[in-house]
């Protein structure tokens, strides 16, 4: 009988470990190659708790996905008011707006992933922002593996007499494009030292990347073009002088994204984005 009991033990054992061997391993899901950027447009705020999580999670894609991804830290109202250490204030008319046309969202970190609506069921309207920091690689994911639409050229000439950068934008189709588009210039600053709240306690030393400082298009974007064709060019160029203001607005820390989206009802999603350095 000692001896039934034993053997049975056993195959329950061996049963166990074969089950884990069945068990396939979890891989990162295949990359194509090609020139395709994802744009990820987040909401934060100084004095929003939780957002360093959002900021850990971001920064964990764009090592993840270096050159593919591209970022913009957007301080609107809610919780992103200065806090009681804080030396500045990011908030901005653009990002306010910027903010409130991505209604409706649930808190902060949020985030929208090339502005694609996300559904719980086909049913569901769908929400271009999603709370969930844990969701945002897989998104990202999603979209790198969709095919590359479009390219676009991107130059910015800065000249130091009087701080006016000049940015000249082509965007080309790689296939014909229906229904109207519209193009946003962002410019960002990235490397500031401040205060951010985080958890019940204030980071005085924290980095803030990717900040959007201003916008050369409305909020929303400006109209590109309707039904773009293969293989034509589409110009645009804007001016924009950098402002004065101590301890912000350092050209060598800007950069400037050029994104195309489709603006077709509810369809809002990006095309295509680029970035570069205002100095450059």
């Amino acid at each position: 009988m000692k001896h039934l009991k034993l053997l049975g033990i056993g195959l329950i054992l061996l049963s166990s470990l074969s089950c884990k061997e069945l068990l396939p391993e979890l891989e990162d899901p295949t990359i194509p190659e090609s020139d395709r950027i994802v744009l990820i447009e987040e909401l934060t705020g100084a004095s929003c708790t939780n957002c360093p999580r959002g900021t850990a999670a971001l920064e964990n894609i764009l090592k993840k996905f270096p050159g593919k991804v591209l970022a913009v830290g957007i301080h609107g109202s809610f919780l992103s008011e200065p806090t009681k250490k804080s030396k500045f204030d990011f908030r901005n008319p653009k990002a306010k707006d910027l903010e409130n046309w991505f209604k409706p969202w649930f808190g902060k970190p949020s985030a929208t992933i090339n502005r694609q609506l996300i559904k719980e069921d086909e049913n569901d309207p769908g929400m271009l922002m999603t709370f969930s920091t844990d969701a945002w690689q897989a998104e990202v994911e999603k979209e790198l593996q969709k095919p590359h639409e479009m390219n676009i050229l991107l130059e910015s000439k800065y000249d130091m007499t009087n701080r006016n950068v000049t940015v000249e934008v082509a965007a080309i189709p790689l296939n014909d494009l229906f229904g109207p588009h519209k193009i946003s210039i962002y410019i960002l600053e990235s490397g500031i030292k401040d205060a951010q709240a985080d958890g019940p306690n204030i980071n005085e030393n924290y980095t803030f990347n990717h900040v959007l400082m201003d916008m050369l298009t409305k909020h929303d974007g400006d109209p590109l073009g309707t039904d773009l064709i293969k293989g034509q060019v589409y110009k645009r160029t804007y001016n924009y002088t950098i402002p004065i203001k101590e301890g912000l607005f350092d050209p060598k820390r800007m950069t400037i994204i050029a994104m195309v989206n489709k603006d077709n009802g509810v369809d809002k999603h990006v095309i295509q984005a680029k970035e570069v350095h205002v100095t450059e």
